[in-house]
Parts: C-alpha cells; sequence; structure tokens
C-alpha cells in the first residue's frame, strides 16, 4: 500500500503534546499520518472519554526518553505506543518510531479483515466453569440477573471446559461472537482459558474470577471485571455485569430499566 494513497479513514493518527515541529514535518512527509494535538493535562480524560483515537502518541521532553516507547490504553481494547522525545526525535528513536508506523497499517488490516469474518455479536453469555456447583450457581445468578433487567440472552455452560476451547478455532466466524464470557477456574487454568478467549474473541465482555491474584493480567486482556473465586456471589456477578453493561451501553441498546 502506497502511503500517498492512502485516504483521511485509512491514515494513521498521531497525537502530539508539545511543540515539535520538526517531528510533525518529518511524519507529514510520510503521507499516510495524520496529525492531532492533545493537551500534555487533558490527554488522558480525552482518551477515557473516547474523544480521540490513536495510533501513537509522542510528547516531547529535551532530553528524550529513550530507545524504546511506552504504551498507553487506547479506547476499549486497544493500545498504542508512546514515546517521549526531543524535536527531533533521535535517528534511532525516529528509526523505531516509523517502523511501528509501518507496522501498524497490517495490524490495521488485519483487525478490518478479521471482523468483515466475523458477524455482529450473538445474543449470548459463556459460562466457563470447572466445578459443577460453581457452575450451575453462575448460571442461575446470570440468569436472574438479566430477567431483572429485562434482558434474555442464550446461556451456555459447557461441562467440559477444555472441548469447549478445542472446538473455537472450528467454530463458524458467521455466527458471530457471544456477548459476555464469564471464566471461573482456578490457577493457571484460568489464566491459559481467559487468554485464550480474548485472542479469538478480542471484543467480547468478559468477566474473570479466579484463586490467584490476576488483577494486573485482567487489566491487560482487558477484562470488564475481576474478583476472587472465594468471594464468588450473586452480588460479585451483579457488580461485574453492571460494569460490562456500562462499558458497553448494553443496557441502553436493549431498553434495560435500569
Amino acid at each position: 500500500m502506497e502511503r500517498q494513497d492512502l485516504n483521511q479513514e485509512q491514515k494513521l493518527q498521531v497525537i502530539l503534546c508539545g511543540p515539535l515541529e520538526k517531528t510533525e514535518r518529518a511524519l507529514l512527509q510520510r503521507g499516510d499520518v495524520e496529525i492531532k494535538r492533545g493537551s500534555s493535562l487533558n490527554l488522558m480524560g480525552e482518551m477515557v472519554n473516547e474523544i480521540y483515537d490513536c495510533d501513537m502518541i509522542i510528547v516531547q521532553a529535551p532530553y528524550g526518553h529513550g530507545l524504546y516507547s511506552m504504551t498507553y490504553p487506547v479506547r476499549e481494547e486497544k493500545k498504542c505506543p508512546a514515546w517521549m522525545v526531543a524535536d527531533p526525535p533521535d535517528e534511532t528513536v525516529w528509526k523505531e518510531i516509523n517502523w511501528q508506523l509501518d507496522h501498524t497499517h497490517e495490524k490495521n488490516r488485519q483487525l478490518a479483515e478479521q471482523a468483515l469474518r466475523m458477524g455482529p455479536p450473538r445474543n449470548e453469555a459463556v459460562i466457563l466453569a470447572g466445578e459443577a456447583q460453581l457452575r450451575s450457581d453462575l448460571t442461575g445468578w446470570m440468569r436472574d440477573i438479566c430477567a431483572g433487567w429485562g434482558l434474555a440472552p442464550e446461556l451456555t455452560a459447557p461441562e467440559d471446559v477444555k472441548a469447549y476451547l478445542r472446538g473455537l478455532p472450528y467454530r463458524d466466524p458467521q455466527e458471530g461472537p457471544p456477548e459476555l464470557v464469564v471464566v471461573a477456574l482456578p490457577g493457571v487454568d484460568g489464566l491459559n482459558t481467559t487468554d485464550q478467549i480474548r485472542k479469538v474473541y478480542p471484543k467480547t465482555g468478559l468477566i474473570w474470577c479466579c484463586d490467584l491474584d490476576f488483577a494486573l493480567q485482567a487489566y491487560d486482556f482487558h477484562a470488564d471485571y475481576f474478583f476472587f473465586l472465594k468471594k464468588a456471589s450473586r452480588e460479585k456477578l451483579e457488580e461485574g455485569l453492571t460494569r460490562w453493561g456500562e462499558r458497553t451501553k448494553h443496557f441502553m441498546d436493549r431498553g434495560s430499566k435500569q
């Protein structure tokens, strides 16, 4: 793909914080970048409120930051590199910035193709729990909570979680992903299951409970809610469902009375 042939929607969104006049000129010479200006003080709030979407953030710093970028969460399921640079950036840093921007085009293309292959979300909630009693409890709580909100998702709670996971690669993409997955498994099994679910369903709502403190991993997986297995209860599940519903505006979309 030739950079100069990109239309406005295909261009990479780069936010500059600080004058960065030389950096801006160099970026615009690529032909595939649209520059947005962000206040360093207001940038976080603007991101959280989804005013901006971006593929890279560059912040002016007199002595730069180093040879590696940081990452910054953007929207629900996306992270972008964040650089602190002098103006203009060091040659090595500038080379890395260009490499990341080039790589982003391919990543965006793959995500677009994946979205085309996968149908819209199904009115389905999947509960992945190893213990029969916990699986039964979560299913009952889910049904009661959703009924109280005027929702009636199809509930899937496979007895054999591993068999369900093995079948995911063979599921017809046109069926669409479930709207929500609840993972309630101990230890590394819970971690691996959550990782696999997120790879197959990158935008599906996710509630995760485990006996180990995987809160940081839950953040990386963009889980809507994480809690400990020993605290599993109707109240905890309802808290998680509320977080998910608020993020997705699901209550408004489905006419919930909440």
